[in-house]
């Protein structure tokens, strides 16, 4: 019941923000902005979708290595599509990342230690992601002044990591004094796969390098979702400098972490619009811009549909 008023709330925002937005401009003008774009441009924007799963799996494989589980770096390629199509076409954002621990359990000890491996991997993306963002308005504060969702998502997960640090520190005492578990009537099977997570994450601990190879491919992850957003909105003859996207790009996928909406539909689109419109940018194209690079999306994640559809 509760997770249905939540999906609703999150319908019903996403249908506000959209009807706010036709109020700006309307759809029309929006298809023919993006009619206007050049193809030419778009084609290699959509190839570096392609770099980004590459470089996503490449990522997940060195986490993996280091947990000694040997997968093939074009089978977990395939694994982050059909993560990308469950990500898309499901209400929750985490549904591909429950796929792809699913999948990968089957190659690692539980379906826990996988989970704990992807957990890793999506805090190297945040941390590369918060650390852009953060940079970005301070090089841009006399153009956005303070943007306080920035500060809230990085104080939300220097808390999480906080709290992620205690509960390993806790576990690991624990581990070294062999104190033995007591019965946790209901709860026992939660926790034995909590504390699996936390054997997981706490192997890292002595596999540094790992990490530091992990989040060098979150950044570098990051600066390519950066270069996909400069050559489409180039395609639509928005020729802002370089360094205004490697600005604005972060801010706005730290906005798209709160989820407010269904698939950050609506939040997206007016996030666009806010922050080109610094340039000089119109909400007709600022959305174009948005469409585009989601509707890109949605084509790796159907084809990520299709491998899940005709796999064994």
């Amino acid at each position: 019941m509760k997770r249905n008023i939540i999906l609703l709330c999150k319908i019903v925002v996403s249908i506000l923000l959209i009807a706010y937005i036709f109020k700006k401009t309307d759809i029309a003008t929006i298809l023919e902005a993006m009619k206007s774009s050049n193809i030419s441009l778009l084609l290699p924007s959509f190839l570096l979708i392609a770099v980004g799963y590459l470089l996503s799996a490449l990522r997940w494989k060195i986490l993996l290595d280091a947990q000694n589980i040997t997968v093939s770096l074009w089978k977990l390629t395939k694994y982050y599509l059909v993560g990308a199509f469950f990500n898309n076409f499901l209400p929750t954002t985490i549904g591909g990342d429950i796929v792809r621990a699913y999948d990968v359990s089957k190659l690692s000890s539980s379906i826990s230690q996988s989970f704990a491996i992807i957990l890793v991997e999506r805090l190297s993306g945040i941390f590369a992601l918060i650390v852009y963002a953060i940079i970005g308005l301070l090089f841009g504060f006399s153009k956005f002044g303070n943007f306080p969702l920035v500060w809230v998502a990085a104080v939300i997960f220097i808390i999480s990591i906080c709290i992620l640090l205690i509960g390993l520190k806790i576990h690991r005492k624990r581990q070294i004094e062999n104190i033995e578990d007591t019965d946790w009537g209901i709860l026992d099977k939660p926790k034995k796969k909590l504390d699996k997570i936390f054997l997981t994450l706490n192997y890292y601990k002595d596999k540094k390098s790992f990490i530091f190879k992990a989040i060098f491919f979150a950044f570098l992850l990051q600066f390519n979702v950066i270069v996909f957003f400069y050559i489409i909105s180039f395609s639509l003859e928005l020729t802002a400098p370089f360094y205004y996207f490697l600005t604005v790009i972060p801010l706005i996928h730290v906005i798209l972490m709160f989820p407010v909406s269904i698939n950050g539909i609506g939040i997206r689109e007016n996030a666009f619009i806010y922050f080109l419109s610094k340039i000089g940018a119109s909400a007709a194209i600022s959305v174009a811009i948005s469409w585009l690079a989601f509707g890109m999306v949605l084509m790796y994640a159907v084809a990520g549909g299709l491998i899940y559809a005709f796999r064994k």
